[in-house]
C-alpha cells in the first residue's frame, strides 16, 4: 500500500498557553493534550499493521532529510523486517482505552467542580480505579500481540502523564527536572525500537512506510524523526547516555568539577607570593591541602622550620568580617608559633652545647686514667689466666684426690669391720664354751684349732688390758667394759704400711705444680689481693661464694689423715687449711664485720660441704658404739661444731644425714652386738666360774652400751633416744640379766650406773608422782630386790644387816632419782 493512496492523519495542535493565562486557558490545553495523546496512539497502531520494507540507503545531498541516525554506519542487506499484525480484538482494545481515558477526563473535570474540601479523596479513589482500569486493558492488549517490554514502556509512561496529570489538575505547574525524565524516557523508547515517535515525527520524501506529521508550531530540537525498527543500536544507546548525563550536568548544580577546582587552587597557589593572601576556590580547599599551607587567608614563609600555620576561614567567614582585631590576633598566633620553634632550638642548643662540654671533660678524664685502666686491665687479664690455670690444674688432681680418700676410707672400715667381727667370734665361741656338757664335747670336737687360736688371743688381749690397769691404778673397772679393739702386731704393721702409701700420694700429688698453684696461701695471697685493690668487682663477681668450692680439692686432701675417732687424731681446726682461712677477707682496720660480706661463710660453708659429710662416712662405716672412747670423741666433735659453727642445725641438710647416719648404726650394734646369756642361779652364784664371768661380762657390756647411747642426748632427738636406749636395751637385755643375777652389792652397782646414764631433763618436766613408762620395769626391780633384802635382814647377822640397810637406801635413792616417788615411799626404810 502506497503511502500516497491514503490520507495522512494530520494533528494541529493549539498554541501553549503563556504561564500568565488564566485557569480556563490551562484546563483547555490539558484537554487538548488528552486528546492529541489519544489521536497519536491510534496512529501508531495503524502504522505498525502496515508492511515495512527496508530500502537501500541512497545519498542525499541535504543532512535534514535524514530520519535515523543509525543509517550511515550500519548496511542492511535486503530482506523482510520483522512485522506485527495486529487482530480485531486488538483494534477494539485500543478504542475502548481511548474512552475510558476520555471518561477519566470527564470525571476529573467534574470533580473540581464540586466541594473542595471533599475532592481530594474522590478524586484520589476515581483516579486508582480508572488506572487499574487502563492497566488490565493494557496487560491484555500487551498479550495478545506478544509485546511485553512495549507494555512496560508504556505504563511507565503512563504513569509519568499520571503525575503530570495530577499535578495540572491541582492548578500546579510542573518543574523542569519532571518534563526532562519524561523526555527521557520517551526519548529512551525510541531508542530501543519499542515506542513510535508521534509528536513530530515528519514523513520523510524516501519512504513511504512512514506517518508524515505536520506540526510547525511545536518542534523541539532534542525530538528526532525516525524509523521504527524493533532491533537495538548499541550505538545509539551509547550516544544517548552521554546525552543524559550532558543534560543532567546542565539541570543540575553549577559549580564546576573536581579537575578544574584542583587545576585551579593549583594556579592560585602558583601565583600567590610570599606574604599575600591566598583565597580558596572551593570550599572543600579550605582545610589545609597537605603542602604546609592552608587553603583560607594564610601566608606562605620561605622558611623551612615547620610552625603553626594561620587559622583558616570558615565557611562563614567573608572579606567583611576581617578586621584589625582579627589579623592582630592571627599575628599573635604566629607570632607565639615562632616563639616556641625558637624556645624549642635554643633548648636543642644548649643540649648540645652542655654534651660536648661533658665529652670534652670525658676525654680530659679518659687520658688521665689511662695508666689506671691499663693497670687494671692486666691485672684482670693476668687474674683470668690465673683462675683458668688454677681450674684446669685441680681438674687433673681431683680424681686422683678422690682415689686417696676411698683408700683410706676402706682400709679405716676394714679394720673397724674385723675388730667387730672379732668380737662378735668371741661371744659365739664362750657361748659355746658355757653351755651343757654334751654340746660342748660336740662343739670342741668340732672346731679344732682355730678356736683354740682365737681363745688363746682373747686371753691374752685381757691379760694385757689388766696389767695396764693396775699400772694405771684404775679401780671400779668390771670385765666387759673395755672395748677389746686391740690388734696384733702383724695387722698394725700391715695397717701402717698402706697408710703410708697413702701418706705419701698425698705429698707428691703437687709436686709438678708451680708454687703458685700447690699451697692454700698462694691462692689466698691471689683473691685477697683482687678483694682489696678491686672489691666492687669482686663483690660483682661472687667470688666469696665461689671460694668453698675452689679450697675443696686442698682441703679435702689435708683431711685424708683425719681420723677424729683415734685416740691422738689431729683436730680439723688444728690442720694448716684452717689456720690460713680462719682470716680471710679481714681487714686488720675494719672495727666491724660487714654482715653482707660472703667471705666470713667461707669456714662455715667448707665445714658444711667437706667437714660434716666426711664425719658422716666415718661414723656410718668406722664408728663402732661399743668403744666408749669412740664415741666420747664422736659426740665432742659434733657438739664443738653445732655450737661453733651456724650451718650446724636441724634444719640443715649435711647434719640430718649426719645424725641419720649414727642412730642407723646405733641400731646395727643393738641388733648384732647385744647379747645376754641366761643361766641358772646355781651357776651364776660361783663368781670365779666361766658361766658367771660371761654372764657379768655380758651385763657390763649392756651397760656400757646404755651409756654410750646416752651421750647423745641434746644431739638426737629424745623420742628417738628413749627408743633405742630404754626399749631396745633397757628392758630388753638389762632387765632380763638383771632378775637372772644373785642379790648382791655388785647387782645395785650394776642399777646405780643405769640410773646415772639419765639425763635429769628428763624427769624436770613431770608433774606426777610416776617415773617415765619406760623406768616401771626397773623400779619394780629395784622395789622387788629391796624388799627382798629386807626379808633376808631379819634372818641375817649384825655385820650383814648395815649392808642391806645400806643397800636398800641405795635402791630409795635411786627411785628418787628417776622420779618413782610412789615406789620410793612404798618402801620402808
Amino acid at each position: 500500500m502506497a503511502a500516497t493512496s491514503k490520507k495522512p492523519w494530520r494533528n494541529f495542535r493549539r498554541k501553549v498557553a503563556d504561564e500568565s493565562d488564566p485557569e480556563d486557558n490551562q484546563n483547555e490545553q490539558q484537554d487538548d493534550d488528552m486528546v492529541m495523546e489519544i489521536e497519536e496512539e491510534k496512529n501508531a497502531f495503524e502504522t505498525i499493521e502496515k508492511p515495512v520494507k527496508k530500502k537501500k540507503k541512497k545519498k542525499d545531498k541535504k543532512e535534514s532529510s535524514k530520519l535515523l541516525s543509525f543509517e550511515d554506519d550500519h548496511d542492511f542487506d535486503d530482506g523482510d523486517v520483522f512485522k506485527i499484525k495486529k487482530s480485531s480484538q486488538s483494534k477494539r482494545l485500543a478504542k475502548q482505552l481511548k474512552k475510558e481515558r476520555l471518561k477519566e477526563k470527564e470525571e476529573i473535570l467534574k470533580a473540581k467542580e464540586e466541594n473542595s474540601s471533599s475532592k481530594d479523596r474522590p478524586q484520589k479513589r476515581s483516579e486508582e480505579e480508572t488506572d487499574e482500569k487502563i492497566r488490565r486493558l493494557r496487560e491484555e492488549f500487551m498479550t495478545l500481540n506478544g509485546d511485553d517490554a512495549a507494555a512496560l514502556d508504556i505504563d511507565s509512561e503512563e504513569e509519568d502523564k499520571g503525575t503530570l496529570h495530577k499535578l495540572l489538575g491541582k492548578g500546579e505547574i510542573p518543574d523542569a527536572n519532571l518534563i526532562h525524565n519524561i523526555r527521557k524516557k520517551r526519548q529512551q523508547a525510541r531508542d530501543m525500537g519499542d515506542f513510535v515517535p508521534l509528536d513530530n515525527a515528519a514523513k520523510p520524501e524516501n519512504s513511504s512506510s512512514r506517518l508524515v506529521r505536520e506540526d510547525d508550531n511545536d518542534k523541539s530540537e532534542d525530538e528526532e524523526e525516525g524509523r521504527m525498527d524493533f532491533s537495538v543500536n548499541v550505538e545509539a544507546l551509547e550516544r544517548q547516555r552521554i546525552k543524559d548525563q550532558f543534560l543532567a550536568a546542565e539541570h543540575g548544580s553549577d559549580e564546576e568539577s573536581d579537575q578544574e577546582r584542583e587545576w585551579e587552587a593549583q594556579q592560585i597557589k602558583k601565583g600567590v607570593t610570599v606574604g599575600q593572601p591566598v583565597e580558596s576556590k572551593t570550599e572543600d580547599q579550605m582545610s589545609d591541602d597537605g603542602t604546609g599551607q592552608s587553603n583560607g587567608y594564610t601566608y606562605q614563609s620561605t622558611s623551612s622550620t615547620t610552625f603553626k600555620p594561620f587559622t583558616a576561614m570558615s565557611k562563614t567567614e567573608n572579606l567583611a568580617d576581617i578586621n584589625m582585631d582579627v589579623i592582630r590576633k592571627r599575628l599573635q598566633e604566629r607570632l607565639d608559633s615562632m616563639e616556641e620553634v625558637s624556645r624549642r632550638h635554643t633548648q636543642e642548643r644548649d643540649t648540645l652545647v652542655t654534651d660536648i662540654d661533658d665529652a670534652d671533660q670525658n676525654t680530659v678524664t679518659c687520658e688521665g686514667s689511662v695508666d689506671t685502666l691499663e693497670k687494671r686491665y692486666c691485672f684482670f687479664q693476668e687474674m683470668r689466666g690465673y683462675v683458668r690455670d688454677l681450674v684446669e690444674c685441680l681438674n687433673e688432681k681431683v680424681p686422683i684426690i678422690n682415689d686417696l680418700e676411698a683408700r683410706m676410707l676402706n682400709m679405716l672400715r676394714r679394720r673397724s669391720e674385723q675388730l667387730v667381727s672379732r668380737r662378735q667370734q668371741d661371744v659365739r665361741d664362750q657361748c659355746q664354751d658355757y653351755m651343757t656338757s654334751k654340746a660342748k664335747i660336740v662343739m670342741e670336737s668340732s672346731e679344732g684349732q682355730a678356736k683354740q687360736m682365737r681363745t688363746a688371743e682373747r686371753e691374752a688381749r685381757r691379760s694385757r688390758r689388766r696389767r695396764k690397769r693396775e699400772v694405771k691404778n684404775i679401780r671400779g673397772h668390771h670385765e666387759g667394759l673395755s672395748s677389746d679393739d686391740e690388734e696384733n702386731q702383724s695387722e698394725i704393721t700391715k695397717f701402717n704400711s698402706e697408710k703410708d702409701v697413702i701418706d705419701t700420694g698425698v705429698e707428691r700429688l703437687f709436686e709438678d705444680v708451680e708454687n703458685d698453684f700447690k699451697e692454700v696461701s698462694c691462692v689466698r695471697e691471689r683473691f685477697e689481693s683482687w678483694k682489696q685493690e678491686y672489691g666492687e668487682t669482686y663483690s660483682d663477681a661472687y667470688i666469696g661464694l665461689c671460694l668453698p668450692k675452689l679450697f675443696n680439692p686442698f682441703v679435702r686432701l689435708q683431711l685424708i689423715q683425719w681420723n677424729p675417732l683415734e685416740a691422738h687424731g689431729q683436730d680439723f681446726e688444728d690442720t694448716q687449711w684452717f689456720e690460713t682461712l680462719v682470716f680471710y677477707g679481714c681487714q686488720p682496720e675494719a672495727s666491724e664485720l660487714e654482715t653482707n660480706n660472703d667471705d666470713i661463710k667461707l669456714l662455715p660453708t667448707i665445714t658444711e660441704k667437706i667437714i660434716i659429710p666426711r664425719i658422716t662416712v666415718l661414723a656410718e662405716t668406722v664408728w663402732d658404739p661399743l668403744s666408749t672412747t669412740q664415741t666420747s670423741r664422736l659426740v665432742n666433735t659434733i657438739q664443738r661444731i653445732i655450737r661453733d659453727y651456724p650451718c650446724a642445725h636441724s634444719s640443715n641438710r649435711s647434719m640430718q644425714n649426719l645424725l641419720h647416719a649414727v642412730v642407723k648404726r646405733l641400731q646395727k650394734t643393738l641388733d648384732d652386738d647385744v647379747f645376754m646369756p641366761l643361766y641358772p642361779k646355781s651357776a651364776i652364784e660361783n663368781r670365779s666360774s666361766g658361766a658367771a664371768v660371761f654372764f657379768h661380762r655380758q651385763s657390763w657390756t649392756c651397760i656400757k652400751l646404755l651409756g654410750s647411747i646416752m651421750s647423745w642426748h641434746g644431739i638426737i632427738s629424745t623420742s628417738i633416744l628413749q627408743n633405742l636406749a630404754l626399749d631396745g636395751l633397757l628392758n630388753r637385755y638389762i632387765i632380763l640379766g638383771l632378775c637372772n643375777s644373785v642379790l648382791n652389792q655388785e647387782t645395785i652397782q650394776k642399777c646405780h650406773s643405769i640410773v646415772s646414764t639419765f639425763p635429769k631433763e628428763w624427769f624436770a618436766g613431770l608433774n606426777e608422782e610416776k617415773t617415765l613408762p619406760q623406768l616401771e620395769n626397773l623400779c619394780k626391780y629395784m622395789v622387788s630386790a629391796a624388799r627382798s633384802m629386807e626379808r633376808e635382814l631379819a634372818m641375817a647377822k649384825d655385820m650383814d644387816k648395815k649392808e642391806h640397810r645400806d643397800m636398800i637406801k641405795q635402791i630409795n635413792k635411786m627411785l628418787v632419782n628417776v622420779h618413782a616417788l610412789d615406789h620410793a615411799l612404798s618402801l620402808q626404810i
